[in-house]
């Protein structure tokens, strides 16, 4: 007992040992996994399935996942079609303005150089792009918001191919030309060649470039 009456009248109490830091990146990782998981799937879906065939309940089933966490994550079915697409068209990067400007096509002298940039851009725009199309269509029949992003994305389209006719074209081009690179650059005319004729990737590309530059006048 004087031992310890001792030590409870003189001597210093050990301070407790300090706390690690908690490092919050590992949940943070887990979570962005997960996050991309359920994108992932839900691409899949959508791409398979259309509009009407997928629902927030057949996504939160494939991934595992509550549909609490997916309505809570993503906000809705318009949202996580949205979502699905830029994962699989243009990641994080943003939108195809964006990408687009990314080209520099003003800042490469050789017009053939500019066509065959425009060209891979259009197809790594596309082809990735095309198996969401129907769902996107179909959506916009049944849901107004769906309309107002169909809307946006074709009216982007077109502003995209505007900026790009002048500097692909080396003189006056036919009034048609813009109209023209519109259509052959539609998700629609990638799936009528590679769904309805079989036709692979490559020789998309080959006859885009072909097509355009004619549009142009670079080719004839």
């Amino acid at each position: 007992m004087r031992g310890a009456r001792g030590i409870a009248a003189g001597a210093a109490i050990p301070p407790p040992p300090a706390r690690r830091p908690y490092d919050a990146s590992g949940r943070r990782a887990a979570a962005e996994q997960r996050r991309v998981f359920v994108t992932v799937t839900a691409a899949g879906l959508f791409a398979e399935r259309g509009w009407r065939g997928t629902t927030i309940a057949a996504v939160a089933r494939e991934a595992d996942v509550s549909v609490e966490y997916v309505t809570k994550t993503f906000g809705g079915k318009q949202a996580l079609l949205m979502e699905a697409m830029r994962s699989a068209t243009f990641g994080r990067r943003g939108s195809l303005q964006d990408a687009f400007a990314e080209l520099a096509l003003a800042d490469e002298p050789d017009r053939q150089v500019r066509l065959d940039r425009f060209v891979d851009f259009a197809c790594a725009s596309v082809v990735p792009m095309a198996p969401f199309v129907p769902a996107m269509v179909q959506g916009a029949s049944e849901d107004e918001r769906m309309r107002s992003v169909l809307d946006t994305a074709r009216a982007g389209h077109v502003e995209v191919v505007r900026e790009a006719v002048p500097l692909l074209a080396t003189g006056p081009v036919h009034d048609d030309a813009v109209d023209e690179i519109v259509v052959l650059t539609r998700a629609e005319t990638y799936l009528t060649f590679a769904v309805e004729l079989g036709w692979a990737g490559g020789r998309y590309a080959r006859w885009l470039r072909r097509a355009v530059g004619r549009a142009v006048g670079l080719t004839g």
